[in-house]
C-alpha cells in the first residue's frame, strides 16, 4: 500500500475504509481461483490446465500404457482498475461526518462493485447452461440443482467443503428465496442450510443450497427482464491479483480540493469451460 499525500493521518483511514470496504463488496476473490502476482514482474499469468487421464484394470506384470500429459495454458492479463472522489476543503472543514470514512467507502463501493463486475461477465461466454433467454422464466432451486448435477457429470471438482459456487443475480435470488421459505426453512430437502456461515459472513452469501454456496451481486450481468448467473466449480475461473487496493491523493490549491484516487490491477478467464454452467433466467421481482 502507498501514502502519499501531507495528511497522512486522513488517507491512512481512508485507505483502511476502502480496502474494507471494497473486500465487503467483491466476491470474486472469494468464489474463483485466486493467483497472487504481487511483486511479480509482468502483468500476465500463464496458468496451466491440466487434461484428464483415466486408471485401467491391470493384469501381474504388465506395463502400464502411459498417458501423455501434455497441459495447455490459459493466459490472463491484469489491468488497471480504478475511482477518484474529490473532497473540497470546505466540505472537510464543515462536515459533522467522518470524511474520511466517508470517502473510503465510496471508492471502496465503486471499485469493489467493478472487479465483481469485470470478474462475471465471463458468465456469458460459458458454453452449458441451463434456462432459455428470452422465455421469461423464473430462476429456481431445482434449475440450480440441474446446473449442480451437470457439473457432477462432468466430475467437476468442488471446493475444500464439498460444494460448488453459485452467484446470481439479486433479483434471480428473490424467487430461489421465496420459493425455499414457503417450503419451510428446516422440513424440505429444498430449504437453505445455514452451514457455510461459519466460513462465509459475506453480505452477499445466501446461504447454502443442495451442494452450491450461493452468493448474490448486483454485478452479475442483466437487464431490466433477464440475468445470467453461474454455478460453477471454482476451478472454472480464474482471478489474477497484480496490485491490491492502493490509494493516493493529489491536491488542487486553486480549486480548494484534494483528490482521492483509489485503483488495484486485477484479470480474470475461464480456465475450464465445462467446469461451469451458465443459469438464465428473468431477474424481476414479481
Amino acid at each position: 500500500m502507498s501514502l502519499t499525500t501531507a495528511d497522512t493521518a486522513l488517507l491512512t483511514n481512508v485507505l483502511q475504509e476502502a480496502i474494507f470496504t471494497a473486500s465487503e463488496r467483491s466476491i470474486a476473490g472469494d468464489v474463483f481461483t485466486v493467483y497472487d502476482m504481487t511483486g511479480t514482474p509482468g502483468l500476465t499469468a500463464q496458468i496451466p490446465v491440466y487434461p484428464e487421464i483415466a486408471a485401467s484394470d491391470l493384469s501381474e506384470g504388465s506395463d502400464l500404457t502411459a498417458s501423455a500429459v501434455g497441459t495447455s495454458s490459459v493466459t490472463i492479463t491484469a489491468a488497471e482498475i480504478g475511482a477518484r472522489a474529490d473532497l473540497s476543503d470546505l466540505l472537510r472543514e464543515g462536515s459533522a461526518r467522518d470524511v474520511a470514512s466517508d470517502i473510503g467507502v465510496l471508492l471502496g463501493n465503486a471499485i469493489g462493485e467493478k472487479i465483481d463486475t469485470n470478474a462475471f461477465s465471463l458468465f456469458r461466454s460459458v458454453t452449458a447452461s441451463v434456462g432459455t433467454s428470452g422465455d421469461g422464466s423464473e430462476l429456481t432451486p431445482s434449475k440450480i440443482l440441474q446446473g449442480i448435477y451437470t457439473l457432477r457429470s462432468k466430475n467437476a471438482p468442488t471446493d475444500a467443503d464439498g460444494d460448488y459456487m453459485c452467484v446470481i443475480n439479486p433479483n434471480q435470488a428473490y424467487n430461489v428465496a421465496n420459493v425455499l421459505q414457503g417450503a419451510g426453512v428446516g422440513t424440505s430437502a429444498n430449504a437453505i442450510s445455514m452451514v457455510g456461515n461459519d466460513i462465509l459472513s459475506k453480505g452477499a452469501f445466501l446461504g447454502r443450497l443442495y451442494n452450491a454456496k450461493v452468493f448474490m451481486s448486483t454485478a452479475v450481468d442483466g437487464d431490466s427482464a433477464e440475468a445470467v448467473g453461474c454455478v460453477f466449480s471454482p476451478q472454472a475461473f480464474g482471478h489474477v491479483l497484480k496490485r491490491p487496493l492502493t490509494i493516493k491523493t493529489q491536491e488542487d490549491i486553486s480549486e480548494r480540493t484534494v483528490e482521492f484516487v483509489g485503483t488495484t490491477s486485477r484479470g480474470n478467464a475461464i480456465l475450464k469451460d465445462d467446469y461451469a454452467v451458465r443459469l438464465i433466467a428473468e431477474s424481476v421481482i414479481d
